[in-house]
């Protein structure tokens, strides 16, 4: 899959590139859930901004959710921040985000990453 981690003192920077399927996104999400330094970051910037096409639809968005209230259950709190700018994308963010809602991990989406950067350092 097209994309890079990048761990940052406190979070993960998680961009993503070319043609992404959801599948992928969620196989990605498993692998970041698993990994040892997940339970010690307070935010995840995730930046689709360099994505070229995708195949990820709405039922992808809500599987997301739900897995993530599960992870959200070992975890505790996280600022999930996604970075998008394709009009397709943006929608797709949205209903991730109206999902995210009450669930232990707060999610907004921005237009830039310097957006969601801040975002993720405030209390």
């Amino acid at each position: 899959m097209p994309h890079t981690y990048t761990w940052e003192p406190g979070g993960l920077y998680r961009q993503f590139t070319a043609t992404i399927s959801g599948d992928e996104i969620l196989e990605s999400n498993f692998e970041l859930q698993v990994h040892p330094d997940f339970k010690k970051i307070d935010y995840i910037i995730n930046d689709f901004t360099a994505v070229t096409g995708h195949s990820i639809k709405s039922a992808h968005t809500n599987t997301y959710a739900s897995t993530d209230e599960i992870a959200s259950s070992n975890k505790g709190d996280l600022k999930v921040a996604i970075v998008v700018v394709q009009g397709p994308l943006v929608a797709l963010a949205n209903n991730y985000r109206e999902q995210m809602i009450d669930n232990k991990f707060e999610c907004d989406v921005f237009q830039t990453v310097e957006d969601a950067r801040e975002w993720v350092c405030t209390e």
